[in-house]
């Protein structure tokens, strides 16, 4: 027979601890919650006869019985956060598709995500709660599964029941996605970046003509067919090539289309679950015109690689995205995926454009924004402790309300890799103590901070 919640909550707070209320939640004949105890938070169980989730349960604390109930309180590790992503659906991260408007975050701290979610209740946003890089997790000594487990334990606190992705960014290697893909992230963000030719920038166009008549022949003349001598429409607009700037294109981005195939085929083409695959192509020093996006985008289409969104940088691609936002809006939106823009609270200066031109349609990532909320408030609050961040950063330490209103912000915001290293200025700790000590203080400038951006879309 089920254990009615009344009971199980009472069994709970006796044998555990204090029950977080938004986080009960009914698992396979069990009520399941987390709980503040004198040993820091935990996860519980409450239960009647056998039961497979306790027994999936690694490092119990405490197994008793209450009037009856069994009750089992266990650390939370990464083995506890996989059996409440298997058991509780919404716990765990989904795909966010090529619809709609979503919104990302980079938790360095691994402190924010259970604040954030309270302001996508009820909107038609939904929030990718991890947008974490292989260089993030090298500098702050902080692997792919931590980040995913952080987000996991914050939407079960916050009981959001409306579904967050996970993005495992700027993936270079196989072993990386493999990583990502067992760990449950809902997102594989791919870098090709590296396999873009940027030699090609510099050459003639007589050195070009030179190099792309090193293909064969057939080859030569399928890629002039399918582009010259012809327009194609976007949205109320045209895209046409000239020869050179075709084969310029050829030569700098063929290596990369071919390397994106190779991935999406052999890893990602038949999940038995729905996974996003953003695709990143900025590079410092090159921005992205609209014949390359069109280009890079038909061919991933022909060969039947299903793209959620392309990924473009707004501090590599400012000019571009300037002068061409509507169009690359336009070219997404004709095959069929998103744009999503990183850095887009320090980097993309009319988010409501990118909103109106791509009709909705688009993924905002805030990178900074829960990192800068924290300098802010630190700097608002604890003299010496933001000394020490703006020396690491490398910043000039402004006054609080300018932080974000100043040059020092994008310095603040690149540079918390330096602050938060364990081998370099290693304030990780010294930090979130001061978040830990603030947290209604740090969770209402959250809100703030993401509910200002989010008003301004």
């Amino acid at each position: 027979m089920a254990i009615k919640q009344v009971a199980a909550m009472a069994a709970l707070q006796e044998a555990a601890g204090q029950v977080i209320d938004k986080s009960v939640c009914s698992v396979e004949n069990c009520w399941l919650a987390l709980v503040e105890t004198a040993e820091g938070r935990r996860l519980a169980v409450a239960s009647q006869g056998e039961s497979t989730l306790c027994k999936l349960l690694k490092e119990v604390d405490k197994a008793e019985d209450v009037n009856g109930i069994h009750v089992d309180v266990a650390k939370l590790n990464a083995n506890n956060a996989a059996v409440v992503r298997r058991y509780v659906k919404w716990a765990a991260p989904s795909a966010c598709g090529t619809r709609g408007t979503s919104i990302g975050f980079s938790d360095w701290l691994g402190v924010a995500d259970a604040y954030v979610t309270d302001l996508f209740a009820k909107r038609q946003l939904k929030p990718v709660l991890v947008d974490y890089t292989p260089e993030d997790s090298a500098v702050l000594g902080r692997n792919f599964l931590e980040a995913v487990d952080t987000a996991t334990w914050g939407v079960l606190a916050a009981g959001y029941k409306e579904g967050y992705g996970a993005n495992a960014a700027g993936l270079k290697t196989e072993e990386d996605i493999v990583k990502a893909l067992l760990y449950g992230y809902s997102m594989i963000g791919f870098d090709c970046s590296e396999k873009i030719n940027l030699s090609i920038e510099k050459l003639s166009d007589e050195a070009v003509e030179k190099r792309f008549a090193d293909f064969n022949e057939t080859f030569q003349a399928a890629v002039n067919a399918s582009y010259l001598n012809a327009e194609f429409k976007v949205g109320n607009s045209k895209v046409s090539f000239t020869e050179n700037q075709l084969h310029r294109i050829i030569l700098e981005y063929g290596e990369a289309i071919m390397h994106i195939q190779f991935i999406y085929n052999s890893y990602l083409k038949n999940t038995p679950w729905d996974i996003d695959f953003e695709l990143y192509l900025s590079k410092p020093g090159k921005m992205l015109t609209p014949q390359e996006h069109y280009l890079i985008a038909n061919e991933l289409e022909r060969n039947g690689i299903k793209l959620a969104a392309i990924c473009l940088d707004p501090l590599n691609e400012q000019e571009a995205l300037a002068d061409n936002l509507q169009l690359h809006c336009d070219i997404a939106a004709t095959f069929e995926y998103r744009l999503s823009f990183r850095n887009a609270e320090i980097g993309l200066a009319d988010p409501a454009a990118a909103m109106k031109y791509s009709k909705g349609k688009v993924h905002f990532k805030l990178n900074n924004i829960l990192w800068m909320s924290a300098v802010k408030l630190i700097a608002a609050q604890d003299a010496a402790l933001y000394s020490k961040i703006a020396e690491a950063a490398g910043a000039e330490p402004v006054a609080a309300d300018c932080i974000c209103h100043s040059d020092a912000c994008k310095t603040f915001a690149l540079g918390y890799g330096k602050v938060l290293d364990p081998k370099g200025a290693n304030l990780s700790p010294e930090i979130k103590s001061f978040l830990h000590g603030h947290s209604n203080e740090y969770a209402d400038a959250i809100r703030e901070n993401v509910g200002n951006y989010l008003k301004n879309l």
